[in-house]
């Protein structure tokens, strides 16, 4: 029963969010708000509260959010740190650009690459979810183009067979310090489809959706759920904050899964202080909640089983905020504020090189990844991960240049 607590967790919380969801709204716009979500075009910055409500937003993120937990279970991956940030990041980008149907050719394909391989399915589970990051590419050609629905998920296939060889190589390039190691990967696939297909004058419309007037209640859903997670954890872990400083022995460079080292109650615990973290950067900057900031407290929220502490993402954060105060943007703009909460993929250069750095990569990673976008069309969700690879990539290569030799 001990080994299956995370796994409870986990499904509750997701449950949460489905009973919210279908609480919010009558049934018949309900429905027609996921009828909206599941036909839109999904591109970034595509907010699924503002297309189809917060209720329908909701249910469509937890239930994307149920695939991936289903997909774990049945291919019996366990319930560790990468499983947890894995459901929770798909759950978040639920509220964002994937739905239930557009992640499935993406799946689809990285199962294909397995078959190629010759190797069990289970083995490239994690490029397979996180890569759903390319989802728009299937709604947008499925909706915007004449190649319609076969031409969406045909590509959608595609890009997923992509994926795993691209996200094993790349890990080399910035040793671990992008925790968004398959954003960094689908950022590179997502840019060779996008040129190929744009030479053929299939191209994608721009999108800026961004809720302004879902404040209070985001906030009543999301910081109920992150002090939840505190208490819960401290009750798991015998009412204690015994070993929880283990957790801020490791820079969290990948692979570094919380749940061995401090236990999953200190995990747990871990998990609901960076979600306040994050949640606190948003009330201070003046910031707004919608379907992408709760998209990036979600994801917050997983990798803090997988890499991510409060020590360690803060300096990060307020690089992304000085960035802005010395430059053309605006801290509550939509791309800065995703960046702010997105760029703490690189929080083991914080960890490891301590906050100084840190701040020096946020403040660089707003700068790369306010133009990263158009390069893959805003096809790839995960584009902070693919500027936070830049970032990492550049970070440690100057290390590497410039330290001295033993």
């Amino acid at each position: 029963m001990k080994k299956r607590i995370p796994e409870i967790i986990v499904f509750i919380y997701l449950l949460y969010l489905l009973f919210i969801g279908t609480y919010l709204q009558p049934i018949d716009e309900l429905f027609q708000g996921l009828y909206n979500i599941l036909t839109s075009t999904s591109v970034l910055i595509t907010d699924y509260m503002v297309v189809g409500g917060v209720g329908p937003a909701l249910v469509n993120g937890a239930l994307v959010g149920l695939i991936g937990f289903i997909l774990i279970k049945i291919n019996k991956v366990p319930m560790t740190g990468p499983s947890i940030a894995t459901i929770f990041i798909m759950a978040g980008f639920g509220l964002l650009g994937k739905n239930i149907w557009s992640i499935l050719p993406i799946i689809f394909g990285v199962f294909i690459y397995s078959r190629i391989r010759k190797q069990k399915f289970k083995t490239f589970i994690y490029p397979a979810l996180f890569g759903t990051a390319l989802a728009p590419f299937v709604t947008n050609y499925t909706f915007a183009s004449n190649l319609g629905l076969p031409g969406g998920i045909l590509i959608g296939i595609i890009a997923g067979i992509l994926i795993p060889p691209l996200a094993t190589h790349l890990l080399k390039a910035h040793e671990g310090y992008d925790l968004y190691n398959v954003g960094f990967a689908v950022g590179f696939v997502g840019l060779f489809l996008y040129s190929i297909l744009r030479g053929y004058n299939l191209t994608s419309e721009a999108v800026s959706m961004w809720g302004t007037e879902f404040d209070s209640i985001v906030r009543l859903i999301i910081i109920p759920m992150a002090i939840s997670m505190i208490i819960v954890g401290f009750l798991i872990n015998d009412q204690s904050l015994r070993d929880f400083k283990e957790i801020f022995k490791y820079p969290g460079v990948l692979i570094t899964d919380y749940i061995p080292i401090a236990g999953f109650g200190n995990t747990l615990i871990n998990m609901g202080l960076v979600g306040l973290v994050s949640i606190l950067y948003i009330e201070l900057v003046g910031g707004h909640y919608n379907g992408p900031t709760l998209g990036g407290i979600l994801t917050i929220i997983g990798f803090g089983a997988f890499g991510k502490n409060p020590l360690t993402i803060a300096p990060i954060m307020l690089g992304v905020y000085l960035g802005t105060v010395f430059s053309v943007h605006e801290a509550t703009a939509p791309g800065p504020m995703l960046a702010a909460l997105f760029s703490t993929g690189l929080a083991p250069i914080a960890g490891k090189f301590g906050p100084i750095v840190g701040i020096l990569a946020g403040i660089t990673h707003l700068s790369i990844v306010s133009y990263t976008g158009p390069l893959h069309g805003g096809m790839n969700l995960y584009n902070n991960g693919f500027a936070a690879g830049l970032v990492a990539t550049i970070f440690i290569a100057l290390h590497h240049g410039f330290k001295k030799e033993k």
